[in-house]
């Protein structure tokens, strides 16, 4: 049999144990019918549970060498193509269909969850993503908490809350009563907000998302830890609560911002914003990573392309100024040098010309730690430019990133006009 790409070898990722009453049959229920594309060690143990659990459901193989494992039953068949399915077994293509196959799939890709085609090592995951239950300790026997540990790399402040938030909701709403917690405390990790200290990064500026501390969490007897064995990377709950969660209620619900961090950030909207009946226009201006070849970050139009569509849309939306936000320089200067100029308010931040060839291909946070930049006064200016971005009457972006979405999410009274390319 084949084994399934990933990060480990097959037999070391599961211990197999289909009696496990941790199981998550959830996304297993959802269909009637199950197509696996080729045997091999997941697939093999996907159909053994649907068997278990669900022995009236179809299950068809299009892989011959299923007939060494398999018996044929009037429930469990081996075809030559799906064409052989949707002729000969029609009753069953008027019911659920969910595909499985062992390649490798955008994760994020919403069609994916639609249309129901998963990865053989996602659906493993969504079996066995709170089996491994590890005891640090006797503290809180009756609970148990899952530990959202990640390594944040080069993701900036809204991939982080974004990335935490639909790990909480997904927990959350999961049945079983287990306890999220955020942990972003990798040692060595090199991220932008503590250089990889070893400091968790969310308790820096939000509210721990349990009663709990993170301290108590490590002395207590069920922890599972979402990084281990890749539970977070193909786990497909949280992948569709990344493309279908209502991210405005996740904020209100689970995003609480440290007292400290709020005087702060409210703070500098007065001072930024000091007329409120004004209609102001948010403008983010993202640039930075997508210079670089590493960034993994969405091209935004081109900056005097943007320019012109504010100015459109400064008009046409009758907008007083404009709050900009921006880390890129060249952006600002074309900006700041437009007859927008004297409409323009933004806040003084640290801004990265990516003309000068110091910074050629080098991502944001890499550059930050070379100039020794305070990652937490940075990242709380950031903060309060996303909280100033969600007060402004429209808003509009020069692609779908963090900070929009964050902006988006954090706005309570819905914008009058939004344009994010």
């Amino acid at each position: 049999m084949n084994q399934v790409e990933s990060h480990c070898h097959v037999k070391e990722f599961w211990n197999y144990d289909i009696n496990n009453p941790l199981i998550d049959y959830e996304l297993l229920s959802r269909c009637e019918v199950y197509v696996f594309f080729t045997l091999e060690e997941y697939t093999y143990q996907i159909a053994r549970i649907i068997q278990k659990k669900y022995p009236s459901k179809q299950l068809f193989f299009l892989d011959e060498n299923a007939k060494m494992f398999f018996q044929e039953t009037s429930h469990l068949h081996i075809i030559d193509s799906l064409a052989d399915l949707y002729n000969n077994y029609k009753n069953c293509i008027s019911n659920t269909i969910m595909t499985i196959d062992s390649k490798k799939e955008f994760l994020h890709n919403k069609m994916r969850f639609i249309i129901k085609r998963y990865r053989s090592l996602s659906v493993m995951t969504s079996l066995f993503w709170r089996c491994d239950v590890v005891s640090f300790g006797d503290k809180n026997p009756e609970k148990t908490f899952y530990v959202i540990k990640d390594s944040l790399g080069i993701s900036g402040l809204g991939d982080m809350i974004m990335r935490a938030l639909m790990k909480v909701a997904m927990v959350k709403e999961k049945p079983g009563n287990i306890i999220p917690v955020i942990d972003f405390s990798v040692r060595g990790d090199m991220n932008q907000f503590t250089g990889g200290n070893g400091e968790n990064a969310w308790t820096m500026y939000f509210e721990q998302v349990c009663d709990e501390s993170i301290e108590e969490v490590y002395k207590s007897k069920n922890v599972i830890i979402s990084s281990h064995k890749g539970w977070d990377w193909y786990n497909p709950y949280t992948y569709e609560k990344q493309c279908f969660m209502d991210w405005k209620m996740m904020f209100y619900k689970y995003l609480i911002i440290k007292n400290d961090v709020k005087t702060y950030i409210e703070k500098l909207y007065e001072k930024t914003i000091w007329n409120k009946e004004k209609r102001i226009l948010g403008v983010v201006g993202r640039g930075t990573d997508w210079n670089s070849s590493r960034g993994g970050v969405p091209k935004p139009m081109e900056p005097k392309t943007f320019l012109k569509e504010v100015k459109r849309v400064f008009g046409e939306w009758g907008c007083d100024n404009i709050f900009l936000a921006t880390e890129d320089q060249q952006i600002y200067d074309i900006f700041m040098t437009s007859d927008l100029a004297d409409k323009i308010l933004c806040v003084d931040q640290y801004r990265i010309d990516y003309s000068d060839e110091k910074n050629y291909d080098l991502l944001l946070s890499e550059i930050k730690i070379r100039e020794n930049r305070n990652g937490y006064l940075e990242n709380l200016n950031y903060l309060g430019v996303i909280y100033i971005l969600s007060k402004c009457d429209s808003l509009i972006s020069t692609c779908d990133c963090g900070a929009a979405r964050c902006a988006v999410a954090l706005n309570r009274k819905g914008y009058r006009n939004v344009t994010i390319f």
